[in-house]
Order: C-alpha cells, then structure tokens, then sequence
C-alpha cells in the first residue's frame, strides 16, 4: 500500500502514514477527493477564459484613418408598433361615435391623446436609428428634438442589452447607455443576439462583415 498523499508505501493496516502523517481510514481519504476536482475545474476555467481572450485579441478593428462603411443597421421588432396597432380601431369607433356626436372640448383632447398615442410610436419606429459602421455606432433617439450620438467601437461595451421575459419570446430587447451623463433607452430592438454579438467583440464582427463584402 502507498500512502496517497506523499506516495511512499506503508502497511496496509496502518491508520497514519508513518512519514508524513496523512490520514489513511476510509472516510478521510474520500474527503480528500473533491479537492483534486476542484483544481481541475479552476484549470479548465482558466483554460476557457485564455481561449476567450486569445480569440478576443486575434483580430483588430480598421485604423482610424481608413474609409467608413456602414455594415449593420439594427431594425426595430414590430413590438414597437403595438400601441398604434391598439389604439387604431379605438380611434376610429370613438370618432364616428362620440366625437361626431359631441364637439366637446374633451372630446377633441381624447382625439388628439388617441391620435398622439399612434402617431408618436410610429414615427419613433421610422426615425429611430442604430447603424454599425467599421468605426462607429451611429445611433439616433427622437422625433422632434432627436439625439444623434456616435459611440466607437473601441467602447461598444457602453451598451448595455437587456431583454425581458416576453422580449426572450418574440426576441427582441432594449438597449440602454449613458452619455454626457444621461441615461438613454433605445427599445424594441429586433434580433438582439446579433447585437450581442458585435459588443461582444467589434473588431470580430468588423473583419468577418468586410470579408463577406470582399
């Protein structure tokens, strides 16, 4: 019999290792067991995180002086037309129904939150804009007093992509920022797995989205 632990052989009734004094009964050597799993698994976590970074850093986004193309506009989920596609029929039974009927001051203020219910949505799904580009990504929140900000891809991570239990569902998500010290929420993003994927790692999704237009 060898000892387990300093590997030298000794009887096989001994209760002590006579040299380095492990514990030989039964019970003490399977509790040593886990811990032989637990180096491994740290080595094989170890492992995995270099793969990662070695593939994070085998590629490099263009210089700064090269050509800008555009090479991905995020699209928004019909989601977001939900309200419009809601209010649309109810706008349409309160107007040939009460409206017609009334002239009221209230009325017309039940109109016009009706229509603004609709229209705002709708314009928001037009204007609103991310666009990935080989430096930068472009994005546009607003319909009357938009603001444009260009986040490079160096800090793409700023962006930070959350989806909800009926957004994991019909798959769409919403991403949120801050810049110059605001919170910004941009909603409804459809596929937001592919956006994922360029924060994940920009300079990836830039070589293999030139090499496909190559």
């Amino acid at each position: 019999m060898f000892c387990p632990n300093c590997g030298k052989q000794i009887k096989d009734s001994d209760n002590f290792c006579r040299y380095c004094g492990c514990d030989l009964r039964s019970d003490a050597v399977i509790d040593k067991q886990p811990q032989t799993y637990a180096s491994e698994e740290i080595h094989l976590k170890f492992k995995d995180e270099n793969t990662e970074a070695e593939e994070y850093n085998k590629y490099e986004l263009p210089p700064d002086d090269a050509e800008e193309f555009v090479l991905y506009d995020i699209k928004k989920h019909w989601m977001a037309l939900f309200w419009p596609i809601v209010f649309t029929p109810v706008f349409f039974v309160y107007f040939w129904n009460i409206f017609l009927n009334t002239h009221s001051i209230f009325s017309w203020v039940v109109v016009f939150g009706i229509l603004a219910a609709i229209i705002y949505p709708v314009l928001r799904y037009i204007y609103d804009k991310i666009i990935i580009t080989t430096k930068f990504a472009h994005i546009k929140i607003g319909v009357l007093n938009p603001v444009e900000i260009d986040i490079p891809l160096k800090q793409l991570d700023r962006l930070d992509l959350t989806q909800t239990s009926m957004g994991k569902m019909l798959d769409y998500g919403m991403v949120s920022f801050t810049a110059n010290s605001e919170r910004y929420e941009y909603r409804y993003i459809k596929n937001p797995d592919d956006l994922q994927y360029i924060i994940d790692n920009p300079a990836k999704f830039v070589n293999e989205a030139m090499s496909v237009e190559e």
